[in-house]
């Protein structure tokens, strides 16, 4: 334990001091966020205003309640990649594997890394979680319930082990930190297809929408912005037809759709943990047979 402990310590002090690698890493969040506050949130703000037919103060709360929870989302996989270009960065100068050669065992090895992107990404993703509510907040939106909260929180911890154990394995196959930063890029902006931020889900081809609604950090989104958005919409659209809310729902992604079934928030939940152990095992499996095939 304690050999995983140093490991951790090491690989997040190691990413701290490189301040470029966590604007990187934050990159993607921030271009969202830009968008909403510049352009897209006064467009969304109207056209809801035209399809309701009056001015709700809480319309604004509604546009932010569904833009935050994407931005953490796509934080959750993009704190990972960028944090787990620490283990490109070993393979490429040798030091994974001296760490191979070493008493540290390759499950050990593989902890100290996981572990280091989990708590970096944690309290980041924490820290813009508490943004979030402030903003929502003062746009009119009022204050999330306590047991809300940490609902959103074990839902954001759950995609961080997701994505922390996904990175981990793209990384594996890696060795440029050159390649992995292009990667990393290539990523980073398709999560924000994915988690429809950088357009409604509805707006893509159906088969589209199943391949990404099958995906966890897309999961992810969903079950936030449902905690988010359950007593703002009550308001926004008190009175409007059930059919157009649930229509409205699906085509933002607020409610996953896959082959014309809605995915209850149960559903998805067991969909991540099943990805979370598929993915550890299969990190698991790629850790001892690394140092054989590098």
């Amino acid at each position: 334990m304690k050999s995983v402990i140093a490991l951790t310590q090491r690989n997040l002090r190691l990413f701290i001091r490189n301040k470029p690698l966590v604007f990187f890493s934050l990159l993607s969040v921030m271009i969202v966020v830009g968008l909403y506050v510049l352009f897209l949130g006064d467009i969304n703000v109207q056209n809801i205003r035209s399809e309701i037919g009056r001015d709700i103060p809480q319309i604004d709360a509604l546009v932010f309640a569904w833009m935050l929870p994407g931005a953490i989302a796509i934080s959750t996989m993009t704190l990972a990649l960028g944090n787990m270009e620490r283990l490109v960065d070993d393979a490429q100068s040798e030091t994974l594997s001296d760490f191979m050669v070493s008493p540290v065992t390759r499950v050990q090895l593989t902890l100290s890394y996981v572990l280091a992107t989990i708590i970096i990404a944690f309290l980041i993703s924490g820290l813009m979680f508490g943004v979030s509510l402030v903003v929502v907040w003062s746009k009119g939106g009022g204050w999330m319930e306590p047991i809300a909260m940490l609902q959103v929180l074990g839902i954001i911890l759950l995609m961080i082990i997701s994505s922390s154990l996904l990175s981990l394995l793209i990384a594996s196959f890696i060795s440029s930190a050159n390649t992995y930063g292009v990667v990393n890029s290539i990523t980073g902006t398709f999560i924000g297809f994915v988690t429809g931020c950088y357009m409604p889900m509805g707006i893509m081809p159906v088969f589209v929408q199943n391949l990404f609604n099958a995906l966890p950090v897309s999961m992810g989104a969903s079950l936030l912005r449902q905690i988010y958005l359950a007593p703002i919409m009550d308001e926004v659209f008190a009175g409007a037809p059930a059919t157009f809310v649930s229509d409205y729902r699906i085509f933002q992604g607020i409610d996953l759709v896959m082959f014309d079934h809605i995915l209850t928030p149960t559903v998805m939940m067991m969909a991540m943990v099943a990805g979370v152990f598929i993915l550890f095992i299969l990190s698991v499996l790629r850790f001892k047979t690394l140092h054989k095939v590098e």
